[in-house]
């Protein structure tokens, strides 16, 4: 349902941190489970968690190398990305965007014809 590998995003929490961008990170599904890691404007973190491959449910941690965990679940926005609510506790949530980093063309590729 969703590709590993490269993805990116953001997360926001309200007046304190506003929308924070999560620089490219990596993300590997494999039957059932969700894991990676990466770094944010909090610091380097891993991912570890699951997915629902019929509905595309994603439930994961995301564990701050020597900090806090935040729990993330989501669900796939139907355009190849997964929208949801990050919580630290009742009173630290807010919305988050996890998308597929998509490649840079770099000029040379073959013109393709669609038609």
């Amino acid at each position: 349902m969703y590709p590993s590998g490269r993805w990116d995003g953001f997360w926001v929490q309200g007046m304190a941190w506003g929308r924070q961008a999560m620089t490219p990170f990596t993300l590997t599904f494999a039957a059932g489970e969700v894991t990676g890691s990466g770094r944010d404007v909090v610091g380097p973190f891993t991912v570890a968690g699951t997915y629902d491959e019929a509905t595309g449910r994603v439930r994961m941690v995301k564990q701050y190398v020597g900090k806090h965990r935040v729990l993330y679940v989501g669900l796939p926005d139907g355009e190849g990305s997964i929208q949801g609510t990050w919580a630290i506790d009742e009173h630290n949530t807010g919305p988050f965007l996890l998308r597929p980093a998509l490649a840079k063309p770099t000029g040379g590729e073959p013109i393709q014809d669609v038609g």
